[in-house]
């Protein structure tokens, strides 16, 4: 599926703004108070969504060619700041609020992600 999305970067592209807007739709719901302890379903959700998010995106702007540091600071840097953005959307969001918990999950998925490509590549990044 990696080769797959390499070679074609549109569908890569596509995936990440499917991604994009399925995190700015459900940010955009009003949520009860989830309660506190344990590792919620938010909790995952926040990890997953962001890995898949991260992966599109550094499929879509590497593409064919070799993985090279510029691309994953250029992907951590787009993906944080939106994980950032999206929490800063939910401060206005009826029953909502920012959490750097929320931040922190998001960064774990967006840095696994990136993780585990480096490992696909098994390349040094130049």
């Amino acid at each position: 599926m990696i080769k797959f999305l390499e070679k074609r970067r549109i569908f890569s592209f596509v995936a990440m703004l499917l991604t994009a807007a399925e995190i700015f739709y459900f940010s955009s719901l009003s949520f009860g108070s989830s309660g506190k302890g344990g590792i919620s379903f938010s909790a995952v959700y926040h990890f997953v969504i962001f890995f898949l998010f991260n992966f599109f995106l550094l499929m879509a702007i590497k593409g064919k060619k070799e993985l090279k540091a510029k691309h994953l600071a250029i992907t951590l840097l787009i993906s944080v700041i939106y994980a950032v953005s999206d929490e800063i959307h939910q401060t206005f969001i009826p029953g909502r609020n920012a959490g750097i918990t929320d931040i922190l999950t998001d960064t774990a998925g967006i840095f696994a992600s990136s993780h585990i490509l480096l490992l696909f590549h098994k390349e040094s990044v130049h």
